[in-house]
């Protein structure tokens, strides 16, 4: 996986933590401003007025830690952040958002352009004939931050669904433990919430899809699209060779396409040679993002399906299940059929 301190984050987060401190700090017997916050783990001040700057992901580990150590104790951390969400919290994602026709059109928006704001997630669309699931999975070695951003995630999807006016009828499934505040999470978002989960995904109804936004606003939402294609290409460029190419393996996985390394150097537009000179560069191999594709979609198959083990193997591209078995235990250690049974313990 890609690590933390490669992702790059956008200056919303510095702004976002300016207004949490300074609500949070009112009542403290000492001064404490954001100024000093930033000064404290070594992060310019001046990032405040630069809404080009970005953060990276160790900065924003730290920013994060700093509010926590702030925050309220009988309320989640992600909730506090979550009250001080704007309509431009997500920059040009919010405000297209909240101006689309429909929520087909937002779901799409959020799912191609929410990257831009909250990196090294992939977010999927899994339908089925009654709901869709909206899947979140890391890309990044995200450490004890993960559970945090994912929480953030949800929150920003509640914010920007009430915001747009609809009625969604949520399941919010975490693959971390929420149950010391299970009920105020479920308390906000309206919707039942679920711990232990193997893959972060939020449920909704089909049906949901119909239901029109809220007094949208069709020329400026084309700016803000056009904003966020241009901010889409520069970030692409930006970003690391290993963290583009788990991706596309990671969407092409989902489509039973297991890339071979000649044809994940097509998607690259570079040379099978300078595409493993580029992933050596970055202290990744092709196996190992082949290997991390095929061990998130054999956990999705053994949650999600009753396929055996065998079937799971041929999805994923092993043709061998006794290999498919030991290479599981490699990475998980337990076998596929443990795997499974913990899953309904």
């Amino acid at each position: 996986m890609s690590e933390l301190k490669e992702l790059k984050f956008p200056a919303f987060y510095s702004q976002l933590a300016k207004d949490f401190i300074d609500t949070i700090t009112q009542d403290l017997a000492f001064d404490f401003s954001i100024s000093k916050g930033l000064e404290l783990i070594n992060i310019p001040v001046d990032i405040l007025q630069n809404p080009e700057a970005l953060l990276d992901g160790d900065q924003v580990y730290l920013m994060i830690s700093l509010g926590k150590m702030l925050a309220k104790k009988d309320e989640p951390f992600s909730l506090q952040i979550l009250q001080h969400f704007k309509e431009d919290t997500l920059g040009m994602l919010g405000l297209a958002i909240i101006n689309a026709q429909d929520a087909e059109q937002a779901l799409n928006l959020f799912q191609e352009y929410t990257e831009l704001f909250i990196p090294g997630f992939d977010f999927s669309i899994n339908y089925s004939d009654r709901y869709l699931d909206v899947e979140i999975l890391p890309l990044a070695n995200f450490k004890k931050l993960e559970s945090t951003l994912v929480e953030l995630i949800c929150c920003a999807f509640d914010f920007y669904g009430k915001r747009s006016g609809f009625e969604i009828q949520a399941e919010f499934y975490f693959s971390h433990d929420v149950s010391d505040y299970k009920s105020q999470l479920e308390q906000q978002f309206e919707s039942p919430v679920y711990s232990h989960s193997p893959i972060n995904r939020i449920r909704i109804p089909r049906a949901v899809l119909a239901q029109r936004v809220k007094s949208p606003n069709s020329s400026m939402q084309a700016v803000y699209i056009a904003q966020l294609n241009l901010e889409k290409a520069k970030h692409e460029q930006q970003s690391s060779i290993s963290f583009q190419a788990r991706r596309i393996m990671h969407y092409s996985g989902k489509k039973g396409i297991f890339l071979n390394r000649d044809q994940l150097a097509d998607q690259l537009s570079c040379s099978h040679r300078t595409l493993t000179r580029k992933l050596k560069s970055e202290g990744v191999s092709f196996q190992q993002l082949l290997d991390e594709v095929r061990f998130s979609m054999a956990k999705q198959m053994l949650y999600q399906s009753s396929k055996s083990t065998k079937q799971i193997a041929n999805y994923i591209g092993i043709t061998n299940p006794s290999v498919f078995c030991r290479a599981f235990k490699k990475w998980s250690g337990v076998t596929p059929s443990e795997y499974r049974a913990s899953l309904h313990a």
